[in-house]
């Protein structure tokens, strides 16, 4: 049977075709039989069936079933075959596992009839075995082994022969059978990674530590090696099983260096041998002696503070410091000085009746302090001329040809009546027969009791009345003083003998005393009068001395404590945190603390004044800037007293503690100017500025006028501290509309109150008109151009409403913790000049970058929307006052210049294209308001203006011949500030401190001059420029907040940022052009812009906890 050849045929064959002709490429199953199978293009599948003949294949995959009677030699095969085939000819390569017993034909020579068949022959054959590669992670790389061995398989083949009885011809038959099917061999081939470490050794640093002990060592960072570890990745040749380089990674692990420290300080204590002092003592009889302290050694410690090699840790070139770390006590021996103890007169009824005093006291108490003969003779006034032509202007409608002499006698009773003394004079008389009594046994206890010295001391007694009176009334009114238990008043009056003179009579002292002069009486002459007329009595050379020798004699405590408890007066010190040595009792501050001797002698008249205050009726605040007097009368209703003690005790409370509060918030004012002022100024600080605190008197009515409640200077209707103490000590003034005035001395109050919030405000305004030339500006003084008002409102005057202020301002006074302000919280975040540097460039990354994005969200208005939108702030010639300033050089004229807030035009508004265009172009804000409801005209300089951070000033100023106006010139001292720093751009901007310089050149000092010398050679354009720049390229690096804006909490990002503003310059625009603005409604309106930028503001203010830390992420 033939198959002949057939065309390419795909597909599956079942059945049993007598001729199967040669086909085409085949894939897949076939099934049936064929006769004859001739040679077949490449075939992929199972083959099942049967076939004759099976002709040369093409490569073929897959498994074979069924049986064929002849196989010809075939292509590549994979798969399975079974059946068993009767002759199987040389086979292409062949994998898989081969069961049955499939017939493969095969043609075999012909044979002749006669031929004898020959033998069937049986053959068995090897199967050889593959080796597969496997990879292994876990073998290292190259390692093999095998997984499963290789087993050989075994063929059988039998061969046996026919012979065709029609032709005679043998054919033979082979028929191979599988004994045993092979096993392919696995082996396994190690890709496990390899890894290289490489140790990087550590080093080991020396640092000092002075806080260990000196030379100890102590592992500040233990240290540890490094290491550097290549790690290496294989791949595996399935079929070859070489193993090659994948992939090497590298990781570096660095060392860290050990650390030791070192204790640094050597101290060496060496011994302070005790001295002995002798101290003279007034409670010890004369020339006793008693040991008081035996001494104590003190120590003067020696450190040595050494430097280091950091490689060695060697300790090298010590630096030496010695201090007294234990002071040395001396042996304190007391020497007794006490000659008599000043005392009370013993009571002595017969010499007390021995002068009848009967008639005396009758004609005494008739004295009139103010008509008397006698004592307007003797105290007849100085009149001030101002006084003089004051009152005839008062007078001239009533009284229009009073004389000088009419005048002066309307002026002296106003003039008595200061001397606070009528009051005494009065409470004397209803006491005169007692003193007279007294007065008369004293003296002739001294000069001996008979008759005729009874009929002269009447006799003197009568004649001098006017004088006793006026002697023992001063004594009552200035030296009612308690030392302790014991009054020194009475002993004064009748027993001056007590004090040492032991021939002084109490008589004689009197008419003494009772002789001095109206200028003598004034509580302001007191030491003086001290000195003229008790010195003799008292045997002590001044009041100071007297006050202080009494006070040891009869108490234990310092002079400071005494005073707080001999006086009535509410008085509270408080100590400098930043100079604690500093004098701040009061007693210890108006002498010891007094570097002038007489202001030192004059401040002792305050003390006696404040020792004669019985009840609170005055306040006192000390600290080491300044002195505050004040009466509690301009903050209690003091009728209470006699109306409701209870209510005026809870008053009285109240009023403490305002006086303590406002004592903190001045402390806290001077300690920081303490801090930020130059080391070689501070001393500046330590003084005994008079603050005084105004007259007014209280009143429930807030709308009441100061006029109606300043108090009179003396009278009934005058306030107690008033005419106690103030009128007395010459601190009153009459009254001024005015908030307060600082003068060359000190400050005065007027419509403002010290213990109000406001007050605290006010103290920083009128101490920087006290202390802007010298400690303020490094003493450089106020710049040629300027006034006071320049440096007090806007810039140093501090806020006292920190949530509702939105100006520029610098916190040194109030503790504002628990408000949510827009300023530093508390005075202590500028603990150096520095930290004023840092604060404001923290304000200004927030408010640079808010004016810039509103300066693009106005870009693409049109230019009409642009003059509504905006203004402009333009030089004017100068109009208002300034101070002047010499300059010697007679070739320098400075020209200085003032502002004027306008409209733009259109030709303005067209010009406006971006934020550069905006700052050359003196453009402003249309919401920014001058004053009141202003928002346009003149800036009248040296007045009290502040500049708002979001009422945005586009524009700068620059004069090349003077100064510029006061709105741009307080804006650009805090940029200078921010920028440059406070000594190094603020001070040489508002100062002259570069006027010397400038008039040598033959230049005035100009906004210009100093520019050149602060910014390079840049104008103020370019430097403000490339301020802003720097901000607008940190955009996108701001720290992300959230705020509550509008009632929703929004997160914060530099486009929402701008979309925020661009939304809100709409809104603001639409505004002002239906006439919603504070100046057409006269109405202080908030609005959307300014919202948005409080907003923003606040949140990153409180963000970086008062610009401590930066608003950027770095």
């Amino acid at each position: 049977m033939v198959e002949p050849s057939l065309p390419s045929y795909d597909g599956g064959v079942s059945g049993e075709p007598s001729v199967e002709p040669s086909l085409p490429s085949y894939e897949g199953g076939v099934f049936g039989e064929s006769l004859v199978e001739p040679s077949l293009p490449s075939y992929e599948g199972g083959v099942s069936g049967e076939s004759l003949v099976e002709p040369s294949l093409p490569s073929y995959e897959g498994g074979v079933s069924g049986e064929s009677l002849v196989e010809p030699a075939l292509p590549s095969y994979e798969g399975g075959v079974s059946g068993e085939p009767s002759v199987e000819p040389s086979l292409p390569s062949y994998e898989g596992g081969v069961s049955g017993e499939p017939e493969i034909q095969e043609a075999l020579p012909e044979y002749k009839e006669d031929t004898q068949l020959p033998q069937t022959k049986v053959e068995t054959k090897a199967v050889p075995y593959e080796t597969v590669y496997e990879k292994n992670e876990e073998l290292d790389h190259g390692v093999t082994r095998v997984k499963i061995p290789g087993v050989e398989g075994q063929e059988q083949v039998t061969t046996t022969y026919t012979k065709d009885q029609a032709s005679g011809n043998i054919s033979g038959n082979k028929t191979v059978k599988i004994v045993a099917n092979k096993v392919d061999q696995v082996v396994e081939v190690g890709t496990k990674p390899s890894v290289e470490t490489t140790v990087l050794s550590h080093k080991t640093i020396y640092q000092v530590n002075p806080a260990l002990g000196f030379r100890r060592q102590e592992v500040a960072v233990a240290g540890h090696d490094g290491s550097v570890e290549t790690r290496t990745t294989y791949q595996l040749d399935k079929a070859t099983g070489q193993v090659t380089v994948s992939d090497t990674t590298r990781q570096v692990n660095p060392a860290v260096d050990k650390v030791i420290q070192v204790g640094n300080v050597e101290k060496v204590i060496q011994p302070i041998s005790v001295t002995e002092e002798r101290r003279e003592d007034s409670s010890l009889a004369k020339n006793i002696e008693k040991v008081a302290s035996e001494g104590e050694v003190g120590e003067n410690t020696l450190t040595r503070t050494y430097a280091i090699n950091e490689q060695t840790g060697e300790l090298i070139n010590p630096q030496e410091a010695s201090q007294i770390t234990k002071p040395m006590k001396p042996r304190v021996i007391l020497v007794g000085s006490q000659e008599d103890k000043p005392h009370l007169l013993p009571a002595n009824s017969e010499r007390e009746d021995a002068v009848d005093v009967s008639a005396l006291t009758t004609s005494a108490r008739s004295v009139d302090f103010l008509h008397d003969s006698k004592l307007k003779a003797q105290l007849e006034p100085t009149y001030d001329p101002r006084d003089i032509i004051t009152k005839r202007i008062a007078l001239r409608k009533t009284h229009p040809n009073i004389t000088d002499q009419e005048v002066k006698d309307m002026l002296r009773t106003e003039y008595l009546q200061k001397l606070s003394i009528q009051e005494s004079f009065d409470q004397t008389k209803t006491q005169a027969e007692s003193s007279f009594k007294k007065i008369a046994s004293h003296t002739l206890g001294i000069i001996g009791d008979t008759p005729e010295n009874r009929s002269k001391v009447k006799q003197e007694l009568e004649q001098y009345k006017e004088q006793i009176l006026l002697g023992l009334s001063y004594i009552n009114r200035f030296y009612n003083i308690q030392f302790g238990d014991t009054n020194i008043r009475d002993i004064l009056a009748f027993n001056p003998s007590s004090f040492g003179n032991k021939t002084m009579t109490a008589l004689d002292s009197l008419k003494k005393l009772g002789s001095m002069s109206y200028e003598e009486m004034k509580l302001t002459n007191s030491p003086q009068t001290f000195t003229k007329y008790l010195s003799t009595i008292t045997g002590k050379a001044s009041l100071k001395e007297f006050l202080d020798s009494n006070r040891q004699l009869f108490t234990s405590d310092d002079a400071d404590t005494w005073l707080k408890k001999s006086s009535q007066a509410m008085i509270v010190d408080k100590p400098s945190k930043e100079n604690p040595s500093a004098y701040i009792g009061l007693y210890s501050k108006l002498t010891a603390g007094e570097k002038d001797s007489r202001k030192q002698e004059a401040n002792m008249a305050a003390i006696l004044g404040l020792l004669n205050v019985k009840e609170p009726h005055v306040y006192v605040i000390s600290n080491m800037a300044t002195i505050t007097y004040g009466n509690i009368g301009s903050y209690i209703d003091t009728s209470l007293a006699q109306s409701n003690p209870t209510k005026y005790q809870a008053e009285l409370a109240r009023v403490k503690s305002l006086i303590e509060k406002a004592a903190g918030q001045q402390a806290n004012y001077v300690d920081t100017l303490y801090r930020i002022t130059k080391p070689e100024n501070r001393d500046k600080l330590l003084t005994n500025r008079l603050i005084i605190d105004t007259m007014k008197k209280y009143t429930s009515n807030p709308n009441a006028q100061i006029d109606n409640t300043w108090s009179p200077a003396t009278g009934s209707g005058a306030d107690k501290g008033v005419d106690q103490f103030m009128t007395p000590m010459n601190y009153y003034s009459p009254v001024s509309k005015v908030g307060a005035e600082a003068n060359g001395l000190g400050v005065r109050y007027f419509i403002d109150r010290v213990l109000d919030d406001r007050g605290s405000a006010t103290y920083s305004h009128e101490m920087t008109h006290l202390l802007d030339r010298t400690v303020l500006f490094n003493n450089h003084g106020r710049r040629d151009g300027t006034g006071a008002e320049f440096y007090a409102r806007g810039i140093f005057e501090n806020s006292y409403n920190p949530e509702k202020d939105t100006y520029f301002n610098l916190n040194f006074v109030y503790d504002e913790s628990d408000k949510n302000g827009f300023y530093n919280k508390t005075p202590d975040r500028f603990k150096t000049a520095e930290d004023l540097q840092s604060y404001m460039k923290g304000s200004f990354d927030v408010l640079y970058t808010l004016d810039y994005l509103e300066a693009e969200a106005s870009r693409n208005l049109s230019a009409e929307d642009k003059m509504s939108y905006f203004k402009k702030i333009m030089p004017i010639p100068s109009t208002g006052p300034r101070t002047w300033v010499d300059y010697r050089n007679t070739a320098v004229k400075p020209t200085h210049k003032s502002e004027e807030i306008q409209a733009l035009t259109l030709e303005d508004a067209k010009k406006l294209t971006d934020i550069d265009s905006l700052i050359d172009n003196h453009i402003m804000v249309n919401r920014y308001i001058i004053a009141g409801f202003s928002d346009k005209g003149k800036i009248v300089a040296n007045g009290y203006y502040t500049v708002d951070m979001f009422d945005t000033i586009f524009g700068v100023s620059e004069n090349d011949k003077g100064m510029s106006g006061d709105i741009t010139f307080r804006k650009q001292a805090f940029e200078l500030m921010a920028a440059l720093g406070y000594y190094e751009g603020f001070v040489p901007y508002v100062s002259n401190q570069y006027k010397q310089v400038a008039e040598a050149e033959n230049k005035p000092l100009s906004d210009t001059y100093i520019f050149n010398k602060i910014l390079n050679g840049k104008s103020y354009a370019e430097f403000k420029k490339a301020q802003i720049k720097e901000r607008v390229d940190r955009l996108n690096q701001l720290k992300p907040l959230t705020i509550q804006y509008e009632g929703q909490e929004i997160s914060l990002t530099s486009q929402k940022l701008s979309e925020l503003m661009q939304k809100a310059v709409q809104e603001e625009l639409k505004q002002i052009k239906v006439g919603k603005t504070t100046a057409h409604t006269y109405t202080f309106i908030e609005t959307p812009v300014q919202k948005l930028k409080q907003a923003i503001y606040k949140a990153y203010l409180k963000d970086s906890d008062d610009f401590r830390q930066s608003i950027y992420n770095s």
